[in-house]
């Protein structure tokens, strides 16, 4: 997939463009609603699914204030799209001239004089042009004097509850990764590099990879997980200088026990996110690694010794090794 963010850049292949539009925070089940119709229907007349999205989000421009952490690099968002099959992600660089656009601007000079667009598909609650004020039913408006169908998707539900980039947020914030699954149609991840840390745990025999964090994204709460560690396969990486192809990455997977913290045990004073992963021999450091909360078992706790906390790690990577056999068998 092409990871684009040049309108004018993305090519014509086949019968034409049909264009998705969207913020696509999390690629969560709404949206992947929206991408699966794409794909089938650029695959079934022959076109190039293309997903327009932005980097960064609107919020982070317009109101930072009040603009939530995101769920996903774009890095990451985009090899979710790659593995969904589109065939461009076309991430637009937001700005405030870009967001002074009117809509009848934004369909004229992107939608059909730089995309050429032959279908656009945006879900229910979609504002584009400027003060958000174009809707899904003023793009059908605007569309038609061209001839470009407008397909609008209603609000996806999942066991009850809306699907939503925000309903997401707040059960990754909460640490209910299971609920968090449920809404993404898959366990919530972060991806990061092994960088050098106190190597404590090497100490008390519960070696640590110490993963990079991204700075302004969702992180779950702070605690002990289990989950899933790949060792990415660094040949394939997109690193976001763009344009770039980017292809959904794969390596061997570890369970793990990880914690999420400040370590107060130590007195830390810098969040850590490190993973011990079960039954792995070898060295990490500067690797790149997928990590899947799968589970949360407990809290971050202050323990008063080392005897103490060695304890607790021998129960939680018991309870870690019962929640994967049971998961997973």
């Amino acid at each position: 997939m092409d990871l684009l963010a040049v309108a004018r850049d993305v090519p014509q292949r086949g019968t034409g463009n049909l264009v998705a539009i969207g913020k696509w925070d999390g690629v969560h089940l709404a949206h992947q609603t929206i991408i699966s119709a794409l794909v089938a229907e650029a695959r079934s007349t022959a076109g190039q699914a293309v997903v327009m999205g932005f980097h960064p989000l609107p919020m982070a421009v317009l109101r930072p204030d009040k603009a939530p952490p995101v769920l996903q690099t774009l890095e990451e968002r985009a090899e979710v799209m790659a593995a969904l099959g589109v065939d461009v992600h076309l991430a637009l660089p937001f700005n405030r001239e870009f967001a002074d656009m009117t809509p009848e601007e934004f369909v004229r000079d992107v939608l059909v004089d730089q995309l050429k667009a032959s279908q656009v598909m945006v879900g229910f609650n979609n504002t584009f042009g400027r003060g958000g004020k174009g809707t899904a039913e003023t793009l059908t408006r605007l569309c038609e004097p061209y001839g470009i169908p407008v397909h609008i998707f209603p609000p996806v539900r999942c066991e009850g509850e809306s699907v939503s980039s925000s309903e997401v947020r707040l059960a990754v914030a909460g640490g209910e990764m299971e609920r968090a699954a449920r809404l993404l149609g898959r366990f919530f991840s972060i991806t990061g590099a092994v960088v050098h840390g106190d190597k404590r745990g090497r100490q008390i025999g519960y070696p640590t990879a110490n993963i990079s964090l991204a700075a302004g994204r969702q992180l779950p709460a702070n605690g002990v997980y289990v989950a899933r560690v790949t060792i990415l396969d660094p040949a394939d990486a997109c690193k976001g200088s763009l344009p770039c192809e980017v292809t959904p990455r794969t390596g061997p997977s570890y369970g793990a026990m990880l914690n999420l913290g400040w370590r107060p045990t130590f007195q830390g004073r810098d969040l850590r996110c490190e993973a011990h992963l079960l039954d792995f021999q070898g060295d990490l450091y500067g690797k790149e690694l997928r990590v899947e909360f799968l589970h949360r078992l407990r809290t971050e706790q202050t323990f008063k010794g080392i005897d103490a906390l060695k304890a607790q790690l021998a129960m939680d990577e018991a309870q870690t090794r019962d929640w994967l056999v049971d998961q997973h068998g």
